[in-house]
C-alpha cells in the first residue's frame, strides 16, 4: 500500500472471514486507503478465484497421482505456488468478459 496514489480496492465474496469485526476495524484504520467490494451471493462467474480453482481441476491435482507421503494440502499449496509464479496464466483469470470490472 505504500506509495499508492489513491486506495486499494479489494473483490470479496460474502465468506463471513470478509465480514469479521477485526476486517472492518482494518478498513477503518486505513481510512479509506483500503476499501472492500462484495460480490453478490453465489456468483462464481464474477469472482476470478472461481477461474484458479477451475484451473487447478483441470491441471494441477486431478492430473497426477500424489506421491508417496506427499498429503492433498502439500500438493494444492505447491501447484498454486505454480501458478503464482506464471505472471501471464494469471493475468488470463482476469480475461473473462464476467471479470472485466476487475480492469476497471
Amino acid at each position: 500500500m505504500r506509495g499508492r496514489s489513491g486506495p486499494v480496492y479489494l473483490v470479496v465474496d460474502g465468506h463471513p472471514a470478509h465480514k469479521a469485526n477485526a476486517v472492518k476495524s482494518l478498513i477503518k484504520e486505513m481510512e479509506g486507503r483500503l476499501e472492500l467490494h462484495f460480490l453478490p451471493p453465489y456468483a462464481p462467474d464474477l469472482n476470478p478465484d472461481e477461474f484458479v480453482w477451475a484451473y487447478m481441476k483441470t491441471n494441477g491435482v486431478s492430473k497426477k497421482p500424489l506421491r508417496k507421503n506427499e498429503s492433498l494440502k502439500e500438493r494444492v499449496q505447491s501447484d498454486l505456488a505454480t501458478i503464482k509464479g506464471n505472471r501471464r496464466l494469471v493475468k488470463s483469470f482476469f480475461g473473462a468478459e464476467s471479470v472485466a470490472y476487475t480492469n476497471d
